[in-house]
């Protein structure tokens, strides 16, 4: 199915993403440490690189959690039966499609308020692209379960 495989490279994209965010995280870390303690001079608006970088993190790694599987949940409903399982494989992708789609829309629309400022406290770094690669994350997890959707009504 070729939405299936688009949309298994853009997760690939965001997971690359969320790989060197992580690493970036790390080197970032250790430089903060090193120059913290070891040379008595803390590196100003660490924090505010740190939290940026966090959310590059989160995008990565809602996107692949959901195509590999990879979230923590539980399914006490195979036990009433295939047709009630279905039942709640529609109902729960429908819900979730719903939350992830209003979730994008709202971390590209209205994620800095009103006032469209929002920035690090430190570095004055703008907020908003870091939201937005977020509600691309929020928006290709709901197209996966949107996909995922279409398949419990199918019966695939």
């Amino acid at each position: 199915m070729q939405a299936d495989r688009i949309l298994t490279l853009c997760a690939a994209a965001m997971t690359v993403l969320g790989a060197l965010a992580v690493t970036g995280l790390m080197v970032l870390t250790m430089v903060a440490v090193i120059c913290r303690y070891w040379l008595n001079n803390p590196i100003f608006g660490i924090g505010d690189l740190s939290v940026l970088t966090l959310v590059l993190v989160a995008a990565g790694a809602v996107v692949w959690g959901a195509r590999n599987g990879a979230h923590v949940s539980g399914d006490p409903i195979t036990g009433l039966g295939p047709r009630i399982g279905r039942v709640a494989d529609i109902t729960m992708n429908m819900l979730s499609t719903g939350i992830c789609g209003l979730a994008s829309y709202a971390l590209f629309r209205q994620a800095c308020g009103i006032e469209k400022i929002c920035i690090t406290e430190n570095l004055s770094v703008e907020h908003a692209p870091f939201y937005q690669l977020l509600g691309v994350a929020m928006a290709l997890l709901a197209a996966h379960h949107a996909l995922a959707l279409w398949r419990a009504i199918r019966g695939a």
